[in-house]
């Protein structure tokens, strides 16, 4: 599988079948928190993500960590609560990926990684042999390019 391409994409994780998940085997998901479970700068957590989140754990049992490189989040999200977090984690290092599977208890093969990153939720799975779904919701700026032009920098000044 080509590093950076997913093994499936959404335009948002309501689009994502908890099923199809548990069909494929998947046991556990890692969760990027800003701009693909929730928006960058919003309130609160809505009532539907709520209730996809739970019903990914109930329905289908898939135990769920987030994982993130922003800060926690300072307003009351509830779902920080209810579900495992890892803050200012250093994706797509290896060692954030790890420590989720550390918290899952699942092996790579069995979990998926839920992200808008090229970078940090696609490489870092993918690199790892775990099912990776690019979620680009509409209320984000495509970050495609950007991210090839930041490879590339990198590439570049080696």
């Amino acid at each position: 599988m080509p590093i950076f391409k997913p093994s499936q994409f959404a335009r948002s994780i309501y689009e994502i079948d908890g099923a199809a998940l548990q069909q494929a085997g998947i046991k556990g998901i890692i969760l990027d928190w800003n701009n693909t479970i929730i928006k960058k700068d919003a309130e609160f957590a809505a009532d539907s993500l709520k209730t996809w989140l739970k019903d990914l754990q109930s329905r289908y049992a898939i135990k769920l960590v987030i994982v993130s490189n922003s800060k926690p989040p300072t307003k009351g999200y509830g779902l920080v609560n209810e579900i495992p977090a890892l803050f200012e984690a250093g994706k797509p290092k290896k060692k954030a990926f790890f420590a989720a599977l550390d918290i899952l208890g699942t092996h790579r093969n069995e979990t998926a990684v839920i992200g808008n990153g090229i970078i940090t939720d696609l490489w870092g799975g993918n690199r790892l042999g775990m099912y990776t779904i690019f979620v680009s919701p509409s209320w984000t700026k495509p970050r495609f390019i950007g991210a090839v032009k930041r490879l590339l920098v990198k590439v570049l000044r080696v």
